[in-house]
């Protein structure tokens, strides 16, 4: 094109659009062609109302797509981030761990993967349960916020439960600095928060595992941090690094757990062979004494659980009782010993032993047991014995931990005509207000009692302190742990004459107490 033709084109008017009026307005148009115009305009006209409805189509689609991107992207937010603390969650962090460990893994230098788990104490517990809901989430907020402020470089941090918060290092420093770390996290935790009417103060402790001494793999490096926790928590330490013991305790006290668990459903199922059995430790009273020697007769026992565990052998009451206690299995074994010593006293009827009494322990699991008082009516009822052949033996502390609850039971258990024994007496925190109300016919005077009885005189106070409460408030006194004759005359000269311990008869199988029953009762066997 010329310059002439480009400059012509550039001063020649715009053209108008087409507009099928003009076409339908004219005279010498023929009426087909008007026609086939209209009908050109009418599909035109269609085809812009079908695109104007697919483009709103594809607006709403569009906008339908980015909602559910929007929604898709709160819920992984949800998913993976904690909403009181905004930290990530233990989804975030089973990932990231796993991916630091491969990491540490191809590392030629090698490097110290530390985990440690915080939790924040029973105070907060406390004060989730008695203030508003803010108060406990803000505080969830701060303590998140102070941990931020402690992290090192190459750290992370995840809130994994309510009250339980992760951090994540890579080569802190040594053992010991990793253990310094962990002390200063836990004190900057622990400061007092300061709310606008009142100041706020929460304890944490924290468990700490490594890698690679600890543990090589994601799972164990975190049990094991968790054992330490909770080692931390049961000895009320700040701080607590893993070692293999702790590791082989809880192994240990697993097996435990579920060889107890084992050895009842055995025992439901089938009598032969059954781990459990009760032993017998003869209650006596005291005749006199006559030159050195001291006349006794047997008057009860205390019914006491052993367990002849299929590998192990016997296993220590003192091993496995605070472990039943612990998990709640104390519970049914309780149920199983009270049962099995109603039992027994069933099978004493008509014979020499109907006078002697059994006396049988109440776990504080099992005090605190809904159904206490309708299990004992049960046994009473399967048994048909003297209810006054029965005793039952609670700790002081159990009694204590809820006096009006207990009030309650050992008034219905005193209804039934069984009487009521408080052990360890003396190393709890009874209060004599509530103790006077209390149905109890005997308090057993607590070991660490008579061990310096002979030589300790504020020791010979309490004691004579308690023999003579119980003799005001008509209670009868068992003196027990008694060794040696030293301790036996003491007591006797005192005014206590119920005696039980190793100096007379250490728990024995029930053949064994029978003889020894019948034999000190003067009577052969």
């Amino acid at each position: 094109m010329s310059d002439h033709q480009r400059h012509s084109d550039l001063t020649q008017p715009a053209r108008k659009p087409f507009d099928p009026g003009d076409i339908l307005s004219r005279r010498d148009v023929p009426a087909d062609v008007k026609q086939r115009v209209h009908e050109l305009e009418q599909s035109v006209v269609r085809l812009q109302s079908s695109l104007d409805e697919t483009v709103e189509q594809v607006r709403q689609l569009n906008e339908a797509v980015q909602h559910k991107e929007r929604r898709q992207n709160r819920l992984e937010k949800q998913l993976s981030y904690n909403r009181k603390s905004g930290l990530p969650n233990h989804v975030v962090m089973d990932g990231d761990i796993h991916a630091i460990l491969e990491e540490a893994e191809r590392s030629p230098a090698g490097s110290r993967l530390t985990v440690l788990i915080l939790a924040l104490d029973e105070r907060y517990d406390t004060i989730k349960q008695t203030t508003e809901a803010g108060i406990s989430e803000w505080l969830l907020y701060r303590t998140a916020e102070r941990l931020r402020e402690q992290l090192p470089t190459n750290a992370r941090l995840y809130h994994t439960r309510d009250n339980e918060f992760v951090m994540v290092t890579v080569n802190v420093g040594a053992l010991n600095s990793v253990t310094d770390f962990a002390h200063r996290v836990v004190q900057e935790v622990s400061r007092p928060m300061q709310f606008p009417d009142y100041s706020l103060s929460v304890g944490c402790r924290c468990g700490v595992a490594c890698y690679p001494e600890h543990a090589r793999s994601k799972r164990m490096l975190l049990r094991n941090a968790d054992i330490a926790l909770t080692t931390a928590t049961k000895a009320q330490r700040s701080v607590v690094l893993y070692d293999n013991q702790m590791g082989q305790e809880i192994i240990e006290k697993m097996e435990l757990q579920n060889s107890i668990i084992r050895g009842l459903e055995q025992q439901a199922i089938s009598e032969i062979d059954k781990q459990f059995e009760l032993h017998f430790q003869p209650l006596v009273e005291i005749d006199g004494i006559k030159s050195g020697v001291i006349d006794y007769h047997t008057v009860g026992a205390e019914a006491l659980i052993r367990w002849k565990h299929p590998t192990r052998g016997m296993v220590a009451p003192a091993r496995f009782i605070p472990l039943a206690e612990e998990t709640g299995l104390i519970v049914p074994i309780g149920y199983w010993a009270l049962f099995n010593a109603t039992a027994e006293l069933q099978n004493w009827l008509g014979t020499r032993l109907e006078p002697l009494f059994l006396s049988v322990n109440l776990s504080p699991r099992q005090f605190k047991d809904d159904y206490l008082i309708e299990n004992i009516a049960r046994v009473l009822k399967r048994h048909h014995i003297d209810p006054s052949q029965l005793r039952l033996e609670v700790t002081e502390n159990s009694v204590m931990d809820d006096p009006d609850d207990s009030i309650r039971k050992i008034q219905a258990i005193h209804e039934m005509g069984i009487q009521i024994s408080i052990d360890d007496f003396g190393t709890g925190y009874s209060s004599l207000n509530y103790l006077k109300r209390f149905p109890i016919s005997t308090i057993k005077l607590d070991k660490s009692f008579i061990d310096d009885v002979q030589t300790n005189r504020n020791t010979q106070g309490i004691v004579r302190a308690i023999l003579s409460m119980a003799a005001s408030m008509k209670m009868k006194v068992v003196a027990e742990g008694i060794e040696t004759y030293d301790q036996a005359s003491y007591l006797y000269n005192q005014g206590c004459s119920c005696i039980q311990g190793y100096y007379f008869q250490r728990p024995m199988t029930l053949d064994a107490f029978r003889a020894v029953a019948l034999s000190s009762a003067g009577v052969e066997s």
